[in-house]
């Protein structure tokens, strides 16, 4: 279930980005089928292979080596963190 202020939240971004209004049922229906989307094709990244992806752009050249292990302390950091 989305909640009403985020449904509002939705309208505005939709506004903003194509410049028309939603119903609140054309809103629901978008931001539905927009979440069903991101269900479906999202999936975490394990450590392990955000291990062998930072491990490849440090090859590569893409991040450096202080970049690598600011990335990997605030990684980290998270996991200590308790979730809500």
């Amino acid at each position: 279930m989305i909640s009403k202020e985020s449904l509002e939240e939705f309208k505005k971004i939709y506004k903003n980005k194509f410049h028309k209004d939603l119903s609140d049922q054309e809103a629901l229906d978008k931001a539905t089928s927009l979440l069903d989307l991101v269900k479906a094709v999202y999936k975490p990244m394990t450590l392990k292979e955000h291990d062998v992806l930072q491990k490849r752009r440090l090859e590569t050249g893409d991040i450096t080596e202080k970049e690598l292990k600011e990335s990997l302390k605030n990684i980290k950091d998270s996991l200590k963190k308790p979730r809500n």
